[in-house]
């Protein structure tokens, strides 16, 4: 059988990167390619449909949520009031490493976790808590 000779029903090839792996898979076999580059082609066809499966699931359940100045506000509340990011995190309804990110951002990052450990523990009560915009101690 001839390489030249046509399939009786052509496979239509989804992508760029499956038409590289084709025609990475027919150099080779005509020996004028490597082996490798075809397999690497191959890879980066499959990665690709993967990827293209996995990206469109993560865009639906993760959006990006904007910062109302409202959260802010309180988020630097929070950090000048000696809060740790995992409670801001709570209180922000917000991931613990966003919640850092932004306080760095805007300039009153949050201190280092060694800081934290080496000072006393203050509690806020619920009176001072409402009057500053904190979240209330619970214990």
């Amino acid at each position: 059988m001839s390489w030249d000779s046509e399939f009786a029903e052509p496979i239509d090839l989804p992508s760029r990167e499956w038409q590289n792996a084709r025609q990475r898979i027919l150099d080779a076999a005509d020996q004028v390619g490597s082996i490798w580059f075809a397999r690497i082609a191959i890879i980066q066809a499959l990665q690709r449909d993967r990827g293209n499966a996995v990206r469109r699931d993560f865009r639906s359940r993760f959006r990006k949520r904007s910062w109302s100045p409202e959260e802010l506000t309180l988020l630097n509340k929070l950090v000048v009031a000696g809060a740790s990011s995992g409670s801001a995190a709570e209180a922000l309804n917000r991931r613990e490493e966003t919640v850092r990110i932004k306080a760095r951002m805007i300039g009153c990052p949050f201190p280092h976790r060694n800081e934290i450990k080496r000072r006393p523990l203050t509690l806020v009560s619920s009176s001072d808590a409402t009057r500053q915009g904190l979240p209330e101690n619970r214990n």
